[in-house]
């Protein structure tokens, strides 16, 4: 086994405590042994630094994993508590998964993107599950009065040998959490993995299947209402004038109205904007929104080109929206343009070169592929209930802790009072890291001072 050392923090630390009616709760955090390089360090977010989590135990033996990652069909919800279930040496059939809130006192990096999660993780992960299995083995070795070294542990089971004494993880679970945390923890081997590398079903599986409610198109409210927006039919327009008075006068519609999604300056790197000026109806019903939404008449005109510098990652990035209607040859030039340019080389093995002038026949092939929609079978949507004191947001979104920011801002309400919550998502693999559609809606309910759920359908 290996040996670590336990890294501790202001919020990079593990804890534990007791759960009622016995038990045992563990907090760890996820990063806490992640070594970047001094370049590293300069580009990533401080926040990565603070990615927590935590584990119950019940006394019953059943472990509940947190997975606090969004989850996209990545699988993540299931591969990274497999992490931890290796290192507590738990019986993976009595493992129970749920979905963390966004919660940036305990996790960070609560973040689909980049294919980062297992390797930002894993450490991390290891040492979560290895600080509770050491926990348990010192609750079993105080309770039988022998050294620590002699407890064993096997499928949720301590053991010590010499005494024929065994007693469940759900046993001990409540002695262990007043265990003062383990200074440092021993990692399995690589040959000692039981859980790691091995198949299992998807957590969700069965619920996918049976059509159980995990999606944000899912999530229900008593009395919630219907929201859906108007978008101008192209990119590289905007609302000049529209007309709802039609669709105000259909049945169940409650309201017509405009809104500015942004005010100036107050955008972040995952808060796209093609569209800031939309109008928004609200009703009881999809089918009597969808309807009034084609009673709507709009008029548009193009836009003026602009600039705008925004935060990305601890740098600045400019984005340049150019002026009138998006031209599709524009972005084959762009492409056509990088092709030529010189690569960065970022990783060389071997001779290449040499390599190539031995071979006996050298293959070429260019391909070409024009800018694919990242269009999720899942429409784009959010629930929001937001009033005076707080805003209530469900849905699925990749960047939940970045558009925690984002609807505080917005809104005008300290971070602390924005609650989000994640839903499985109905794909998204990059066009959820954009969360603009997080504050339409939440806008949209603060303005309506209505509980909205947003499904954002564009108008054809």
């Amino acid at each position: 086994m290996t040996l670590v050392k336990i890294s501790h923090g202001r919020r990079s630390f593990i804890k534990s405590s007791a759960l009622a009616g016995g038990g045992m709760m563990i907090g760890f955090s996820w990063l806490a042994s992640c070594k970047p390089t001094p370049e590293q360090l300069l580009t990533m977010p401080k926040e990565w630094f603070k990615i927590n989590g935590f584990l119950k135990i019940g006394e019953n033996g059943v472990v509940t994993i947190m997975s606090p990652n969004p989850e996209i069909g990545q699988n993540v919800k299931t591969s990274m508590p497999m992490i931890v279930a290796e290192e507590l040496d738990v019986d993976w059939k009595y493992v129970v998964v749920e979905q963390a809130p966004l919660d940036t006192s305990i996790f960070t990096r609560q973040l689909a993107g980049g294919s980062q999660s297992i390797r930002h993780g894993w450490e991390g992960l290891r040492m979560a599950g290895a600080t509770a299995r050491q926990m348990l083995k010192e609750a079993a070795a105080k309770a039988w009065g022998v050294p620590v070294s002699e407890i064993t542990t096997e499928a949720s089971m301590l053991h010590h040998k010499a005494s024929s004494k065994s007693a469940g993880y759900g046993e001990m679970a409540s002695s262990a959490a007043g265990i003062a945390v383990p200074k440092e923890v021993k990692l399995k081997e690589i040959s000692e993995y039981k859980i790691i590398g091995t198949s299992r079903n998807n957590v969700d599986g069965q619920k996918i299947v049976t059509g159980k409610p995990l999606f944000g198109l899912d999530y229900k409210k008593e009395g919630m209402l219907i929201a859906m927006i108007v978008h101008p039919p192209a990119f590289g327009l905007k609302l000049k004038s529209f007309d709802g008075a039609a669709a105000k006068s259909m049945p169940g519609i409650k309201d017509v109205f405009k809104i500015n999604v942004y005010n100036e300056g107050e955008t972040q790197w995952c808060d796209t904007i093609s569209f800031n000026e939309l109008v928004v109806v609200v009703g009881n019903t999809t089918w009597e929104v969808m309807n009034a939404k084609k009673a709507i008449t709009c008029e548009w005109e193009q836009i003026n080109r602009k600039e705008k510098d925004l935060p990305f990652f601890g740098k600045t990035k400019k984005v340049v929206t150019p002026s009138g209607l998006e031209n599709s040859g524009d972005h084959l030039a762009q492409m056509i343009a990088a092709s030529k340019s010189t690569a960065t080389v970022v990783r060389k093995d071997g001779d290449p070169e040499a390599a190539f002038k031995k071979a006996t026949t050298i293959l070429e092939r260019s391909y070409t592929a024009p800018f694919l929609a990242h269009s999720p079978l899942e429409p784009m949507n959010f629930f929001a209930h937001v009033t005076a004191e707080k805003a209530e947001l469900v849905g699925p979104i990749q960047t939940p802790e970045f558009m925690e920011k984002s609807a505080s801002i917005r809104l005008g309400l300290p971070i602390e009072k924005i609650d989000i919550q994640m839903t499985r998502m109905g794909g998204g693999f990059g066009r959820r890291l954009y969360g603009h559609f997080v504050v339409e809606a939440a806008v949209i309910s603060q303005k309506g001072k209505r509980t909205h759920q947003i499904d954002l359908h564009q108008r054809r």
